[in-house]
């Protein structure tokens, strides 16, 4: 071989070393840039069932309110021909005492021309009564005979609210319907704590809520004729002017920016705007569509870090290529002069090249294995499970949002330390965090593994079921409301394995509210202590859960089983809790009871029946 051609050839090599080197940095940026975004788009897809989930149970505690009011015989007489005063006046009292059991923003009834004869701010400084809100759709659909929903600005209030109307019968015809106004605004105060923004766009595509305060109310694209026309007919929101947020999306990509300029209540910053991958579920029997904006400035950092690990392997692995370009080019050399040893030379070159090809095999065995493995566990990340107590969930949910984020955020930490570590060669430390790390995955399994089985679907029926099982799950569940509230809990039962007559999951949605019920009685008492103990009888099993509250008033004792019975203060509950309990318990075939203790507090005894004096019925 000659030095001319040996050079060409060098050459080649650099070349072709290059455009290789250039691929896989190219290669690198997409895949780290994909992981990334798949990080950031699962976590996203989480906080978006939590907040869909959390609007759904929301509006289904006030969807039934209006079909119940509607078979009101007061607001039916309301409602005929030429209504006396005391018949309105009693109508106005029954709206106002409903409406402040239920937490609702306003109640109403409307005749079947739209005129508002009743409502429950009668007597406040701007009450509905002699107004006509015929132009709003609730109340067409509800002459039509099914029920309104609507989401606007109230023409009255200037509140947002979800309205909710069911026409009002006399004799197979309508003459009217009663209309529920929900309070929406609450529902943005959790969302605030989040990294992501939250935003629920109407129909029109306008932001009805948002977890920033100023996005509020601005369209995300322009408005057409008809959107407008629509919007003014329905008053929808009262003629607030509405600006257009600076979108931009990336061509086939999520990714979308927001400019800063045009945003109302954002401060100038120079024509800067922000990276978010967006996210987004329907809400259809709500007429929303959710949309989470999670932030994705940080993947352009991940991207860097990735090409620099990448790069400094490629220049180790050019500086290795060198070294081994220069040392066989002397070889070559050697055997220029020693014709005799290129036999046994080739011979050793060959094994080499043998071993070289098997080891490349079982590499690309095991990154095989490897991408089959991440498949499965990505496939299973995103089996998401629809939670079935959707009034309970939208309570915990910011408590186990917490929860998760707390290990979640001990996780990252540790795991960066953990980088650090290695770099330093100081592995007993990084074994230690990455130690911790799995602590901190085991505590989240348990927390998920308690949230799914709460929210399982269960056919309706009785079955064996564990009782102490059953307890303890639910107050997995309620965990960050007994440490938030500062209780001393205690449980006082011998057998782990007790079966009753029963459901896994209702039973567990039974002591769930039980439970909370308590936390919420003990709210500013000065001793907060918790009991649940366990009586074993012949063919029944007693539960009495104690708390240390400031009991229940004697009058009350005997309606605290009824609905819409409550204490709380308005908006804070709806008086279904303990009623919903009652159900469930007479559907196992068990009793329940309430008392106030001789030293201060309730006790709350449920009664059911052991499974294995009752197999028959258990079956």
């Amino acid at each position: 071989m000659t030095s001319r051609s040996l050079s060409h050839t060098s050459w080649f090599a650099v070349i072709g070393a290059a455009l290789l080197s250039g691929l896989i940095l190219w290669e690198t940026a997409r895949y780290a840039r994909s992981v990334a975004l798949d990080d950031i788009r699962v976590r996203s897809a989480y906080t978006l069932d939590l907040v869909v989930e959390n609007l759904r149970g929301e509006l289904a505690k006030y969807s039934f309110q209006p079909r119940l009011l509607a078979s009101s015989t007061i607001l039916a007489d309301a409602l005929r021909r030429h209504p006396d005063e005391p018949t309105i006046d009693r109508a106005n009292s029954e709206l106002e005492r409903i409406n402040e059991v239920t937490g609702a923003l306003a109640t109403y009834l409307m005749d079947k021309e739209g005129l508002t004869v009743a409502a429950s701010n009668w007597a406040s400084d701007k009450p509905f009564v002699g107004r006509n809100f015929s132009f709003r759709p609730y109340f067409k659909e509800a002459m039509q005979g099914r029920l309104g929903r609507f989401s606007a600005l109230g023409t009255t209030s200037g509140e947002r609210g979800y309205y909710f109307a069911h026409p009002v019968r006399d004799a197979g015809k309508t003459i009217g319907a009663v209309v529920v106004k929900m309070a929406v605004a609450r529902l943005e105060t959790a969302w605030r704590a989040s990294d992501d923004v939250v935003l629920v766009l109407d129909e029109e595509g306008i932001v009805f809520l948002s977890s920033k305060p100023e996005w509020r109310l601005n369209a995300i694209a322009p408005l057409t004729v008809a959107a407008r026309k629509r919007l003014s007919e329905t008053r929808r929101y009262a003629g607030e002017p509405h600006h257009q947020l600076s979108l931009s999306r990336a061509p086939d990509s999520n990714i979308i920016e927001i400019g800063k300029n045009d945003l109302p209540g954002t401060p100038n910053t120079a024509g800067k705007s922000h990276k978010y991958l967006a996210i987004s579920a329907p809400m259809n029997e709500a007429g929303w569509r959710v949309l989470i904006l999670a932030d994705a400035s940080g993947v352009a950092s991940r991207v860097q870090i990735a090409l620099l690990v990448v790069g400094f392997m490629l220049a180790s692995a050019f500086l290795a290529s060198l070294n081994i370009y220069q040392r066989r080019r002397r070889l070559n050399e050697r055997l220029e002069l020693q014709e005799t040893a290129k036999s046994e030379l080739e011979v050793k070159v060959l094994e080499r090249t043998k071993d070289l090809s098997r080891a490349v095999a079982r590499l690309r065995a095991e990154v095989s294995e490897r991408q089959r493995a991440e498949e499965e566990l990505r496939q299973t990340q995103e089996e998401l499970i629809q939670a079935s107590k959707l009034s309970a969930l939208g309570r915990l949910s910011a408590g186990l949002s917490h929860e998760l984020n707390q290990p979640l955020t001990a996780i990252r930490n540790y795991a960066e330390n953990a980088r650090i570590f290695l770099s330093r060669q100081n592995t007993a430390t990084a074994d230690a965090n990455l130690g911790s790390i799995v602590e901190m995955g085991e505590r989240m399994a348990r927390i998920i593994r308690n949230l799914r089985t709460y929210a399982r679907n269960e056919p309706v029926g009785s079955r064996p079921a564990r009782l102490c099982q059953a307890i303890r799950n639910a107050i997995g569940l309620l965990q960050p409301e007994l440490r938030k509230a500062d209780i001393d809990m205690s449980l006082d039962f011998s057998d782990e394995e007790l079966m009753v007559v029963g459901g896994d999951v209702r039973l567990q949605q039974v002591f769930v509210n039980l439970i909370s019920n308590a936390i919420d009685s003990m709210t500013g008492a000065p001793r907060r202590q918790l009991r649940v103990s366990v009586e074993l009888h012949t063919t029944e099993v007693a539960i009495a859960i104690a708390d240390t509250g400031p009991g229940i008033k004697t009058a009350d004792i005997n309606r605290v089983f009824d609905p819409f019975f409550t204490t709380k203060e308005v908006g804070e509950g709806t008086g279904l809790g303990l009623s919903i309990t009652y159900g469930i318990v007479n559907q196992f075939g068990g009793r329940i009871s309430a008392n106030n203790n001789d030293d201060g507090g309730a006790t709350f005894t449920l009664t059911l029946q052991r499974a294995e004096s009752n197999r028959e019925a258990a079956e």
